[in-house]
């Protein structure tokens, strides 16, 4: 086995058939264990309902085992994830006592994460989340309880930085499934790992086995397991344990007792060369194969999903509402935090509701459809629009709060702006003011400096009174975590600049792009800072939405994405639909087409800004009659040879080709072989940005979905065509005629913007961030004619309450920590650099420690506002901070 190392990973190159070597006889086996892991896979539904399998669970797997522990001492029993132990718990309370003895004695495993998910879906602190609920809420239920190991039986992926996300919780082990046979270290591009086992395909690979006929055909089956791992652990000189995971969906504890007793005494008595036999968690089975002596293949990268269409594009409501819970969530608690030390004290601050939120926010698991499948979904999208809800209404109050402590100094009605973000930033900002009892028509908005800042009137919200005006301008600079205030004053006006983009029949010209419209889209983007055409002619134009025929199912059996075809392939441009300008003002200009396709309506628009190098797409596919197997994309084709093409996962960025597991998954079981090199599996889990760059410069893209594409549908292309996932209506792939379609009917709306820069690599990925995350605006403060002297409104106008001063350096969120009242700060590095930080929060950082990524394991991290950050490295830090204002 040759080792290749990448620029981000460590990986084996596997020859084909590894992991089955054909050695006559399971000979290295004698004098070593077989270590039957007892378990049962369960998604939280798709067998049938949430509540169906959770009873079905109770009944037929948790209170069996239960009560085979209890009975047999050499009983060992794995539950795959803790959110089956806490609904266990919610109906039978009583057994607490029981199941701890159990846990402890570390005959019953509890899985370390909260449940199974799609690894690449969920952002990286919704992510990290998975090992707050897992093991750390497991820890605190049942002390002295081990939770080593992690279990992801199913999903046919593994995101970038799981590994260290696990290794960093003080999770060493997982059990996972749908890959090459064998036992792996598993390494993040930090050098963080995990040690890994797989069987195959979990269900098959013990199949043979299960289903044996009498004890003398089981001896037979597992004596051939031994012998088809005969040649691969031999020549890896690995300790003699083999691990047999005895799962399948809904499976029940089985009973082996007099059977083992039967083997094993046939081993001592010198009767049988095969090696003993006993029980084993997933934990134990891994650390006697792990802390053994040999050589563990080492692998590392992206493994791209390819069950990716069963939530973004099948799912887009659902997911989108996923993504904006993780964001308000992530917001809340860095402003919840910011408000605790402005009060200094912590006992206002929400932890409860983060707790039930961000497990709202992280409840749906990989289990999408099935039978019931349309109940199931809607309960998987109401948890995340709980979530959502929670997080806006902690948000807002915390928001409140520190905007009604600015002293403000300036005439007329205040507008606070506020950034989430680590990093100081220049965006757009849309806000309806109430304008009730202002009766000038003139307006005039300004900084805290009393600067003329340049807005313009746009179409306010439906459903606003009379009074609401909405506008809309580029605020400036605004600080990391922090804030910049504008006044409205009415009565004031100035000439406006003069406009900065013409129109010219089919041409914009703005100040940082020429532009050609086409018929449904645009032909030409000529960046002038570039000097560069940065789209390709062909088939589609940039912005446009097109529609292909998507026959297929979100996840199932099958071993490489299922692709669209062009059978019914519709787009824009084929309608001749003409562009209308419907703003033109000293910010933005808007323009859009419109026209009836075959089973919705497609509304285009393009937003252009007079002072921002930023075009903004929306696309609304509005009124879709839910027609099966349809699939709508929008296209960007990118004018560039030899483009590297990236796009952000959670914690990490990908680079197509160089950054994922540089081979092909392999052999699950006979008739499912995932033979797709890793870097030709498409499309692609995307975060909140993907882009293409060459050596001439880059073009990044926010995105609005949970799915993106680079690799032309409609035909051969040298170069790439990047594409979000808008949507599509693909069925469930359980096979029970209760199992449902995705049809998504209805209206949907989408936003892409797009960027470009000089650099040869994606430093664009600010841009990407914060399109995906919008500035928040404070709006209802009284203006200068009502507002009275608010006690304790002590912080300036424009303010930072925190950041760092390293641009790759990215602050993932600031909360109280869970256990202690001191505040924990995680922050990440997005482009593999070794760097010394110097981190600011407004109250100073004192007694500065570094912590496990649960807020464990606390050591010192030497000056208390410096860090050592390694490249990639995701960092956890507990401070003290409420000194006073600095």
């Amino acid at each position: 086995m040759k080792i290749v190392e990448t620029l981000m990973c460590i990986a084996v190159v596997l020859a084909p058939g590894a992991g089955h070597g054909q050695g006559p006889s399971p000979d290295y086996f004698t004098g070593g264990t077989i270590h039957v892991v007892p378990s049962s896979h369960q998604d939280i539904a798709w067998m049938d309902t949430p509540d169906s399998c959770s009873r079905f669970r109770d009944m037929h797997v948790i209170t069996p085992a239960l009560q085979r522990l209890k009975e047999s001492k050499e009983f060992r029993f794995s539950v795959e994830n803790a959110l089956n132990l806490y609904e266990y718990l919610d109906r039978h309370p009583d057994r607490l006592a029981d199941i701890a003895k159990y846990t402890r004695e570390g005959r019953l495993e509890w899985g370390a994460t909260y449940n199974q998910p799609y690894e690449g879906m969920y952002e990286g602190e919704a992510l990290i989340r998975e090992v707050y609920y897992g093991k750390k809420k497991l820890q605190k239920l049942i002390p002295g309880g081990r939770f080593d190991c992690a279990w992801s039986e199913d999903v046919p992926g593994r995101s970038l930085q799981t590994a260290q996300i696990f290794s960093k919780a003080g999770i060493k082990y997982l059990q996972f499934s749908r890959f090459q046979p064998g036992v792996y270290k598993w390494f993040s591009p930090d050098g963080s790992y995990i040690t890994c086992w797989t069987p195959g395909q979990y269900e098959e690979s013990g199949r043979v086995i299960r289903y044996a006929g009498d004890e003398a055909q089981r001896t037979t089956a597992f004596a051939g397991k031994l012998t088809a791992f005969n040649t691969y652990y031999k020549s890896r000189s690995l300790a003699p344990d083999f691990i047999y995971i005895s799962s399948e969906d809904f499976s029940e504890p089985l009973d082996y007792d007099a059977y083992f007793a039967k083997w094993n005494k046939e081993v001592s008595e010198g009767r049988s060369a095969l090696p003993k036999i006993t029980y084993a968690t997933g934990a134990d089975a891994l650390a006697a194969l792990a802390d053994g002596h040999g050589k563990i293949d080492s692998v590392g990268g992206e493994y791209p999903n390819c069950w990716l269409y069963i939530h973004g594009p099948t799912h887009e409501k659902a997911v989108r509402a996923a993504r904006l819970a993780s964001k308000l969530l992530v917001a809340a608690e860095k402003f919840s935090a910011v408000s605790a030390a402005l009060k200094g004290r912590f006992t206002d601050y929400p932890q409860h509701a983060f707790d039930e939120a961000w497990q709202h926010a992280i409840y749906p698991d990989h289990g999408w459809g099935g039978v019931h499948g349309d109940s199931t979904d809607q309960i998987f999208a109401n948890s995340y629009v709980l979530a959502a809800h929670v997080g806006d209404s902690i948000l807002r109050s915390q928001l409140d709060f520190i905007a009604h402590s600015i002293k403000y100094k300036g005439e007329g009605k205040p507008i606070v702006v506020f950034n989430p973000l680590s990093w100081t930033r220049s965006d757009p900002v849309e806000v309806t003011v109430n304008t009730e009892g202002i009766y000038d028509n003139a307006f005039r908005l300004v900084d805290e400096a009393g600067h003329r800042v340049e807005y313009q009137v746009i179409s306010s919200p439906v459903g606003g009174t009379n009074a609401m005006m909405t506008i809309s301008f580029i605020a400036r600079d605004v600080p990391s975590i922090g804030y910049a205030t504008y006044y409205l004053i009415p009565g004031r006006t100035g000439d406006a600049e003069k406009l900065s983009i013409n129109i010219t029949g089919n041409v914009v010209d703005t100040r940082f792009y020429k532009v050609e419209l086409g018929s449904g889209g645009i032909k030409s983007i000529f960046d002038k800072a570039q000097q560069r055409e940065l789209i390709a002619p062909g088939r589609l134009l940039a912005g446009e939405v097109f529609s292909l025929q998507s026959v297929g199912n979100g996840a199932g059996e099958f071993t490489s994405v299922q692709q669209p075809t062009m059978e019914g392939f519709e787009k824009m441009g084929q309608y001749n639909a003409g562009w209308s300008l419907l703003e033109n003002g000293p910010v933005r200009t808007v323009l859009e087409t419109v026209h009836p396709w075959r089973n919705c309506t497609v509304r285009q628009r393009v937003i252009f800004y007079t002072m921002s190098r930023r075009i903004d797409f929306q696309a609304d596919i509005l009124g879709f009659n839910g027609e099966r197997s349809r699939e709508f994309r929008m296209a960007f084709p990118l004018a560039m040879d030899s483009a590297r093409v990236s796009y952000e996962v959670p914690m990490g960025v990908v680079e197509v080709g160089r950054t994922e597991l540089p081979f092909a998954p392999g052999f699950s079981k006979p008739e499912q072989i995932y033979n797709t090199p890793c870097r030709d599996i498409h499309p692609r889990e995307v975060q909140d940005w993907f882009g293409a760059a060459d050596d001439k410069g880059a073009v990044t893209i926010s995105s609005d979905v949970a799915v993106f594409d680079w690799v032309d549908p409609t035909g051969p292309n040298a170069k790439p065509v990047l594409q979000p996932l808008l949507l599509a209506s693909r069925r469930s792939c359980n096979e029970s005629p209760l199992a449902n379609w995705y049809l998504q009917r209805g209206d949907h709306h989408f936003t892409f913007s797009f960027f470009s820069n000089e650099t040869k690599t994606h430093r664009g990925w600010q841009d990407g961030k914060q399109a995906a995350q919008p500035l928040l605006v404070v709006d209802h403060i009284p203006d200068s004619r009502s507002r009275k002297d608010v006690p304790g409104a002590i912080l300036p106008e424009r303010y930072s309450f925190a950041g760092v001063d390293k641009d790759n350096i990215v602050i993932s969120t600031i909360k109280k920590s869970d256990d202690q009242d001191k505040f924990i700060l995680r922050c990440y590095d997005m482009e593999g650099k070794d760097m010394v930080a110097t981190l600011r929060w407004f109250k100073g950082i004192h007694h500065l420690s570094k912590t496990n990524i649960i807020e464990g394991s606390p050591e010192p991290a030497g000056a208390d506002d410096q860090l050592f950050v390694k490249k990639f490295s995701i960092e956890t830090l507990q401070f003290d901070g409420a000194q006073g204002v600095k």
